[in-house]
C-alpha cells in the first residue's frame, strides 16, 4: 500500500470520529459543547483548527445537595445560645482518602457506640480526610487533635491515620457522655468543653457554629 492511501485513509478516518466545528456568521469557527457521553471535547479557535480532547468524562457520582442546618435547630436545646445566620450549602465530592478511611471510621463508630456517620461528617469537616492536615493553630491529622488532647488519649504519632482517627473516635464519644446532645458534644469538640460550660451551649467565637452546622450538615445529608 503506497504512503499516499495510507495517508488518505488516516484523514478519512480522522474525520469520522471528530466532529467538525460550527460555521458563525462572521466566518469564525466555534465548538459545539462537550459530550461527556462521548467522552470527547471540541475545542476550535478563530483561525479554524481544532483540538479532540479525549477522556471528558461527567462524574458517575452527583454532589449531594445543597443543605443547611440553620441556628433555630440548636436553640431548642435549654441552656443553649445561637445567633441567627444564613444557611451555608454543603457540597460533598466523591473523595479516595474518604473512601480507604470508610471502613475504619465505621469500625471506630460501632467500638464507641457513635451515632452511625457522625464520626464520617466529623472528620470530613475536620481534615477533607487528609492524614497530614494541619490547621494555623497546631492541630494535625485526620481528626485534627491539639498537641495536649493527643498526649491525653495516648497518641503519640498525630499523623498516624489510625491512632489519630480512633482518638477522634474515643474523645468525641467522651464528648457525648458529658454534654447529652449531640450538636453540644460537636461544639466541645471543636472548640473544647470549657469553652462550651463557660458559654451555656455553643461558644460564639466566629468559629464554632458555623463548624456545627457543617457537620451537622454533612451528617444529615449523608
Amino acid at each position: 500500500m503506497s504512503q499516499k492511501l495510507i495517508a488518505a485513509l488516516l484523514v478519512v478516518a480522522g474525520l469520522a470520529i471528530t466532529t467538525p466545528a460550527v460555521a458563525q456568521d462572521d466566518g469564525t469557527f466555534s465548538a459545539p459543547s462537550s459530550n461527556p457521553a462521548s467522552g470527547i471535547r471540541i475545542e476550535s479557535s478563530d483561525a479554524g483548527f481544532e483540538l479532540v480532547t479525549h477522556g471528558v468524562w461527567r462524574s458517575p457520582e452527583a454532589p449531594l445537595p445543597s443543605v443547611g442546618i440553620s441556628s433555630d435547630a440548636v436553640s431548642r436545646t435549654p441552656g443553649a445560645t445561637s445567633r441567627q445566620g444564613s444557611k451555608r450549602p454543603l457540597g460533598v465530592a466523591p473523595s479516595f482518602r474518604r473512601a480507604a478511611y470508610l471502613p475504619h471510621v465505621y469500625a471506630a463508630e460501632a467500638q464507641y457506640g457513635l451515632p452511625t456517620g457522625l464520626l464520617d461528617a466529623l472528620i470530613w469537616t475536620e481534615s477533607r480526610y487528609n492524614p497530614f492536615a494541619i490547621s494555623g493553630a497546631g492541630a494535625a491529622g485526620l481528626g485534627q487533635l491539639m498537641p495536649k488532647t493527643a498526649r491525653d488519649l495516648g497518641v503519640a504519632n498525630r499523623f498516624d491515620p489510625r491512632a489519630n482517627l480512633w482518638a477522634a473516635a474515643r474523645y468525641l464519644r467522651q464528648m457525648l457522655d458529658k454534654f447529652g446532645m449531640v450538636h453540644l458534644a460537636v461544639a466541645a469538640y471543636n472548640a473544647g468543653p470549657g469553652a462550651v460550660e463557660r458559654a451555656g451551649g455553643i461558644p460564639l467565637n466566629g468559629e464554632t457554629p458555623s463548624y456545627v452546622r457543617n457537620v451537622l450538615a454533612f451528617w444529615g445529608a449523608r
